[in-house]
């Protein structure tokens, strides 16, 4: 990503919220706020350390046994990452960031980049499961409800055409700089297993994460079902892949504000759901990472490698 538009993308963040919380009811927010306490919002960080640990392990799983990476490795590298969502790179310069600290260590540059596509096209997946489960569990009767999922699945759908064209042109070429990704690919297409082995484990970390979310908004005062959450939490999350803002923070809100609004979910309480959720984002990527970066045997990582071109 160039560096001219890093600003813009902090900007973009920035503008977004002050934009949503303009138009909120004036004290809504801050009386939402008020209602939360610091018991859950540690309560909501060490769920989300458990859960990118796990989703360090489904990263790592799906590397194979071959790949000479120890999981600490690969753990510290998923922290790197998490902490470049943070940056103006966003979510795919957060990939890139930690595919950059594996490939650090493990020498096998093809292997680790087809993985962490195939890895973040599962937890695509596992946003429109989510959002399908939702839509069952609420009958999907609602105008509302099959307008999210459908969007969700045209996401998924361009998505899964980009990456099957990707694969088919990796399958065709005669490029010899491509062999090593050919044949990284070729592993995990001859794994189908392997692959549904981590979705499934991807559904349950997605799953976690969306029900603290759904919690912390019954916190706060919304007021929306726990159906409602799997409808509109996956949905919201898939549209802040919009490289907008910064780790998708302006956009994410906007949508879930959006989104809960015909379910009965107030404005001022998702809006503040929703900033509790990115300081526990936040302070567990940094936490993590510095954490990391101290224990024995695993020397430090600096992102600034990673995000100069």
């Amino acid at each position: 990503m160039s560096r001219r538009w890093r600003p813009l993308r902090v900007a973009g963040s920035i503008v977004l919220l002050a934009i949503v919380i303009s138009f909120l009811p004036a004290g809504t927010l801050r009386a939402a706020l008020a209602q939360s306490s610091p018991t859950v919002l540690i309560g909501s960080l060490g769920v989300f350390l458990l859960c990118h640990l796990a989703a360090a392990f489904k990263w790592r799983m799906l590397m194979g046994r071959e790949m000479n990476l120890p999981f600490m490795k690969a753990l510290q590298a998923h922290f790197t990452g998490l902490v470049g969502n943070l940056s103006p790179l966003g979510m795919i310069g957060g990939d890139v960031v930690r595919a950059g600290v594996a490939i650090n260590d493990s020498g096998r540059p093809a292997a680790i980049v087809v993985t962490s596509i195939v890895d973040r096209m599962v937890d695509t997946a596992a946003l429109v499961v989510l959002t399908f489960i939702g839509f069952i569990w609420m009958g999907g009767g609602s105008a509302a409800v099959a307008s999210i999922l459908w969007g969700s699945l045209a996401l998924v759908a361009a998505g899964v055409a980009g990456s099957v064209a990707v694969i088919a042109f990796l399958k065709r070429s005669s490029n010899p700089r491509l062999a090593s990704v050919r044949s990284a690919s070729q592993v995990l297409l001859e794994q189908p297993g392997l692959v549904a082995t981590a979705l499934l484990l991807s559904v349950l970390i997605q799953g976690v994460l969306l029900s603290m979310n759904a919690y912390m908004g019954s916190i706060v005062g919304v007021h929306a079902s726990y159906a409602a959450w799997f409808v509109t939490w996956p949905a919201a999350k898939l549209i802040a892949y919009i490289p907008i803002g910064i780790a998708g923070i302006g956009i994410r809100e906007s949508a879930l504000v959006a989104l809960l609004r015909p379910f009965g979910g107030l404005p001022g309480p998702v809006m503040a759901a929703s900033l509790l959720w990115d300081a526990v984002i936040i302070g567990g990527a940094i936490a993590g990472w510095l954490v990391l970066c101290v224990l024995p045997g695993l020397r430090p990582t600096r992102l600034r490698r990673f995000s100069a071109s």
